[in-house]
């Protein structure tokens, strides 16, 4: 698995990734995630557990088809400039790949995911603590420029350690990575 790959609006994704494991969360709902993106992510939930902040898995893996669904339900509910500030269009997502993670907050025996996540405390060590488990936060503050999608504290994606640790501390964004 290429956990350097890029899919953007600009670079898209035309395979099927072969080592999924699927798992439930915490609303019961099946989740497909790439399995050392999973096995990594486990160790970053065990980590902020140890700081009372329990996350879960929203969304993961999505085929071609969910997330064709997914952007059209977008657009009709919020219109196609939103839809195209927030979900990328089906063949350009990198959930389509299985590495990337929408994470959830569980509060109140609740889960809270994207807008609603509103702890800023869990935001900033979530973002801090990312690389350390070979993430990154997908989609930061002030690099819409380069994503070209607006800032989502919950989407991270998995791209190994080396490459998140050298992003975080060099305050990169995928795209801004030298091929």
């Amino acid at each position: 698995m290429n956990y350097k790959i890029l899919v953007n609006k600009k670079n898209k994704y035309n395979f099927s990734p072969h080592n999924l494991i699927c798992k439930k969360n915490f609303n019961n709902n099946k989740i497909l995630v790439e399995k050392r993106t999973y096995k990594n992510y486990l160790k970053l939930k065990k980590f902020l557990k140890k700081f009372n902040y329990e996350i879960d898995i929203e969304s993961a893996y999505r085929s071609y088809d969910e997330q064709k669904k997914l952007f059209y339900d977008i657009v009709s509910l919020k219109g196609i400039n939103h839809a195209l500030k927030y979900v990328q269009k089906p063949g350009y997502s990198e959930h389509q790949t299985g590495l990337a993670i929408d994470i959830a907050l569980i509060k109140n025996n609740k889960m809270l995911f994207d807008f609603d996540i509103n702890d800023e405390k869990f935001i900033e060590l979530l973002h801090k603590s990312l690389y350390k488990f070979g993430f990154i936060l997908r989609y930061p503050q002030k690099k819409e420029i380069f994503t070209e999608i607006n800032y989502e504290p919950w989407h991270i994606r998995y791209v190994g350690k080396r490459l998140a640790k050298n992003m975080y501390f060099n305050n990169l964004c995928l795209e801004e990575i030298k091929k």
